[in-house]
């Protein structure tokens, strides 16, 4: 058992250990010595000492007391705190609730005036144009009345002048007809000359493009002519002849040509009836590869004679 403590009631466990010492030392030199035989020996007086419960004394009592008020203080304190807390946070969140209020009323009212501005404007957009229309609307109606009585003062004037050209009348009418009929037969004479000579010309023309389109014609036909034996004769050299080749055999042939000559394909349209013949046929003519004469024919000669060449390839040296 610990006799003595680290806290506040270590002082009086010691004062009544102290306390009962003294007892017990009193009781001792309390025995009579004044004899002088030898005193019978005496049973030891036994005490009982024990540890106080400071709890029960007035010290500890306060103690407790002074120890209750401290942790009241404390609780209430604690209680304080989450009171304030609380109060902070109930602050913060109505402080969060009145701006979220504030900016929407904000939002709600800038939205209000942009509505407000926008309508605004739309109806001034609308008063200005129904200005505008009014002042269209005026104008042209300015317009036709200035019209309507240029037309009446033109009219006005044009019966003054048919009044006075009906009382001339009578006396021109004779010379106004025979300077008509003049004037009538001379613009008749004139639209025939006219029509003449332009039927003249037409003839002319027409005749010219004719004599034109012949010679064009006779130099396309002589330039085909030509080209058409140049593409015989460079096949005809280019071909190897096969042993089954026999006089007679012919084999028609398909060959489509580039704007610069080039073959591009070539196929048999009508066989020989010997398929080796039809092939040297066919490999003559990739042979030749290019024709470079046609690279100098008029685009629309070749598009109209060369582009697809259609050639019955028929050997004159065969045998028999």
């Amino acid at each position: 058992m610990k006799w003595l403590r680290s806290d506040s009631y270590s002082l009086p466990v010691a004062l009544a250990i102290g306390l009962h010492a003294g007892i017990v030392l009193t009781a001792v030199f309390a025995v009579d010595f004044s004899d002088n035989e030898k005193p019978e020996p005496k049973r030891p007086v036994i005490v009982n000492a024990k540890v106080v419960d400071v709890s029960q004394t007035i010290i500890g009592q306060r103690e407790a007391e002074k120890k209750a008020a401290q942790k009241q203080a404390a609780a209430i304190n604690e209680k304080k705190k989450k009171a304030a807390e609380q109060a902070r946070k109930k602050e913060i969140a109505k402080k969060a609730l009145e701006e979220k209020r504030k900016k929407a009323a904000q939002a709600k009212r800038i939205k209000e005036q942009a509505e407000a501005k926008k309508k605004q404007q739309a109806e001034k957009k609308a008063a200005e144009q129904k200005r505008i229309a009014q002042e269209t609307e005026q104008k042209r109606q300015a317009q036709q009345a200035e019209k309507k009585r240029l037309a009446e003062e033109k009219q006005q004037q044009a019966l003054k002048r048919q009044q006075k050209q009906r009382e001339e009348a009578l006396i021109r009418q004779a010379e106004a007809d025979r300077l008509a009929e003049e004037e009538h037969k001379r613009q008749e004479e004139a639209a025939r000359l006219a029509e003449e000579k332009r039927a003249k010309e037409e003839a002319a023309q027409k005749a010219a493009a004719e004599k034109e389109a012949q010679r064009l014609a006779a130099e396309e036909a002589q330039m085909v002519q030509s080209i058409s034996s140049l593409i015989n004769a460079r096949v005809a050299a280019a071909w190897s002849r096969p042993p089954s080749a026999r006089n007679g055999m012919k084999t028609e042939l398909r060959i489509d040509f580039l704007p610069n000559g080039e073959v591009m394909n070539a196929q048999v349209t009508k066989g020989s009836g010997d398929a080796l013949f039809d092939q040297r046929a066919l490999d003559a003519v990739n042979k030749v590869r290019r024709i470079e004469e046609l690279a100098e024919v008029d685009s629309y000669i070749f598009e109209r004679n060369f582009r697809k060449v259609d050639l019955i390839f028929n050997p004159q040296d065969l045998r028999n």
